[in-house]
């Protein structure tokens, strides 16, 4: 982004989305009995929730930007949508499969420890979440790539061709998506990689955009949040989260799932139109160095955790070696940390900047 189109809030938010994602599957905490211990473990469970921030941010500034093209062009640029978006993800995701396929599956099997490695076909042509055999752990987190993807093609078609219809188009994905989760708890039928699932995230995201550039009543009402409010505001999501814990100890279905997990969607959507438009706002988030490197290396440091995870896990476990999780886990960390940022720095951003060519704002 230009520096006047960039938010460094936004990157934190996504840095803490990858960090709640990195916990819950290097960490692994086990199950107590204790009412402290559930609702630890209840909050655990509940750190996929990260995915969902990725859909909303992504499908937000995609719809933002394509607001402003819109303006100042008279249109979106649908080659140059994809091409940006191509730019953005290909390069590496390709070399990560790859990778996979070709350097890290031969290679552990020359060494008697064949991988069980999944169909080709629904990586490369971005339809993984469509395949449910078992494979590598370090593939299998790559199925939200595809998701995005999916999403990416049908976004660029509908700004480009009926850009003035996308908050009737994002309203109908909302009902559409929250009615198939619905009968697919009726149905009993596993939808938690569907595309549809999520389609819910992207379009409260686009909504949002939309929202925040119009100077919706909403987002006015975000702006004006002070004091006790917004304490209250920021603090919603423990709120949340606690008030369905303790719901969920006399009444345990899955569409109590499906509205902690549509609150919260709506709750980090209202999130992030506050972060760009409320002065009282906390400026911690644009403040942290920390975060906001870790939002931009946000897709190397994804891309890589599992691999990372992986090479740990079988290197102690063939050494017999007895570590403490407390100290593996910042290794982990840290280690995949520097290996994205090399990523970022040497193999990523010759793409990044000749994206941003193509950007027309």
């Amino acid at each position: 982004m230009t520096r006047t189109n960039y938010y460094p809030q936004l990157d934190s938010v996504r840095g803490l989305s990858f960090l709640a994602i990195f916990f819950f599957h290097a960490v692994h905490p086990q199950p107590a009995d204790t009412w402290l211990g559930k609702l630890f473990m209840f909050y655990y469970q509940q750190l996929p929730l990260a995915i969902d921030v990725f859909f909303i941010l992504s499908s937000f500034l995609l719809t933002w930007l394509g607001i402003k093209e819109q303006q100042k062009q008279q249109k979106v640029s649908l080659a140059k949508f994809f091409q940006r978006r191509i730019l953005r993800i290909w390069p590496l995701y390709f070399l990560l499969l790859t990778i996979s396929f070709f350097v890290l599956s031969p290679l552990a099997a020359r060494n008697g420890y064949p991988m069980t490695m999944p169909d080709p076909f629904y990586y490369y042509f971005f339809v993984a979440n469509f395949y449910h055999a078992e494979h590598v752990f370090f593939l299998q987190i790559l199925w939200t790539i595809s998701v995005e993807e999916q999403f990416y093609v049908f976004l660029g078609f509908m700004m480009r061709f009926f850009f003035n219809y996308l908050r009737i188009i994002f309203t109908l994905l909302i009902i559409s998506s929250l009615a198939f989760s619905v009968y697919t708890i009726l149905a009993g039928a596993g939808s938690y990689f569907h595309t549809l699932t999520y389609c819910v995230d992207f379009a409260m995201g686009g909504l949002a955009a939309l929202m925040y550039t119009s100077r919706s009543a909403l987002v006015i009402w975000t702006e004006k949040l002070s004091g006790a409010k917004l304490a209250m505001f920021y603090s919603w999501p423990v709120i949340q989260l606690t008030i369905f814990f303790f719901i969920q100890q006399f009444a345990e279905t899955p569409f109590l799932d499906l509205l902690n997990r549509f609150l919260f969607i709506v709750y980090l959507s209202l999130l992030l139109v506050e972060q760009l438009g409320n002065e009282r706002r906390t400026r911690a988030l644009e403040r942290s160095r920390f975060l906001i490197l870790t939002g931009r290396i946000s897709f190397g440091l994804y891309c890589f955790h599992g691999i990372t995870i992986t090479a740990f896990e079988q290197i102690i476990r063939q050494s017999g070696t007895v570590i403490s999780s407390w100290l593996l886990i910042p290794v982990i960390f840290a280690f995949n940390f520097s290996v994205a940022f090399l990523s970022y720095r040497f193999f990523e951003a010759p793409f990044l900047r000749l994206k941003d060519k193509l950007r027309m704002i």
